[in-house]
């Protein structure tokens, strides 16, 4: 099942710690903005790491909650 990984523009900084964690997944533009380069790129585990490493919040999976 591929993840609905969303990306918050207006929060990333881009720092970068998704490409490290996913690099299969993640990729940044010229603004060093993050987007999804492949969804289905890396494993589930390796998108969670980069989920969590992101120190802005900017990344999540749609319809899961922080809570």
């Amino acid at each position: 099942m591929t993840l609905d990984i969303r990306v918050d523009r207006d929060l990333c900084m881009g720092s970068g710690q998704c490409t490290i964690y996913a690099p299969r997944t993640f990729a940044q533009d010229d603004a060093t903005i993050a987007y999804v380069l492949d969804p289905d790129g890396g494993t589930e585990e390796e998108v969670r790491d980069a989920i969590s490493a992101c120190p802005t919040g900017a990344l999540s999976v749609a319809g899961e909650d922080d809570d």
